[in-house]
């Protein structure tokens, strides 16, 4: 992992006892889209990507915005180290699902 926000946020994953998986996956769009992590849901198995962001920046948005559009029945969420306005803001425009600092139990148990 590349930095202790995503180790923390793997062992937390981790205590859910859900399958979780770190960088699995190459999403072909016009490079590639590596989500953090691939967890599924406990009740239904459903696949759920989730970005881990310290600071969300132009390229990051753009990247996501072009995976959604390409794969728009991709369910990617998004844990921020901290609360910034502009971020979450962008978040919910943009229909991310996001949550700040841990990853809620509720998405884990769909």
């Amino acid at each position: 992992m590349r930095n202790n926000f995503e180790k923390r946020i793997y062992k937390e994953l981790n205590k859910y006892k859900v399958p979780v998986e770190y960088e699995p996956e190459r999403i072909p769009y016009t490079s590639y889209y590596i989500p953090d992590f691939v967890v599924f849901s406990k009740k239904t198995k459903k696949k759920i990507y989730i970005e881990t962001k310290g600071y969300l920046r132009p390229e990051d948005k753009t990247k996501l915005r072009a995976v959604k559009k390409q794969y728009p029945d991709m369910d990617i969420r998004i844990v921020f180290y901290e609360s910034r306005k502009k971020s979450l803001k962008w978040a919910e425009k943009n229909k991310f699902p996001y949550s700040i600092h841990s990853v809620p139990k509720e998405w884990l148990d769909e």
